[in-house]
């Protein structure tokens, strides 16, 4: 197939929320290419965020978010869909409009008190850590820019998964 602009889907969501099965659910399609957290580098050459694989990561990824919006979450592809896997927190203001006004976007939410258990494993939890508040302003931005997201709770994912991915297209595609 011939290289083309691709119709991208965004998914925002808080880490632990099930974002990872979903994204990994979207791969099966034959139609759908995937990016898993293309936003991560920035986020952490921005925010100055320790973790322990940070040199690896920022040595792998670019960590310009705008060339990264432009090249890779809307650059030209092979498949129809582009499906963006994002972490609510690594939106961060140095980016482009452009990434919340084109694309599909939808919104993967969880109960906190899930998330906090899960997460407290891996990193202590904080208001940044976790999201929440960029979750809700994603959702009140893509409202004024009249382009109102589904919102699909991880719990309902959790019980009927087909169903609920089934659902997500249904909404995006």
């Amino acid at each position: 197939m011939a290289t083309e602009e691709v119709q991208v889907i965004h998914s925002w969501s808080a880490p632990r929320s099930l974002s990872t099965s979903l994204m990994y659910s979207f791969a099966q399609r034959d139609d759908m290419d995937v990016v898993d957290e293309p936003l991560y580098a920035n986020f952490l050459r921005i925010t100055g965020v320790e973790r322990p694989y940070r040199d690896e990561l920022l040595a792998k990824m670019d960590s310009d978010g705008n060339k990264v919006v432009k090249e890779v979450i809307f650059g030209p592809g092979e498949k129809k869909y582009r499906y963006c896997k994002h972490i609510a927190k690594q939106r961060l203001p140095n980016l482009t409009n452009d990434l919340m006004k084109k694309g599909k976007h939808f919104i993967l939410i969880r109960n906190p008190l899930n998330i906090l258990q899960s997460f407290n494993k891996v990193i202590s939890p904080s208001f940044l850590e976790l999201g929440l508040g960029d979750l809700v302003s994603i959702y009140s931005e893509l409202c004024k820019f009249g382009k109102h997201p589904p919102v699909i709770d991880a719990d309902d994912l959790k019980k009927d998964p087909e169903v609920s991915s089934l659902l997500v297209i249904i909404f995006v595609v």
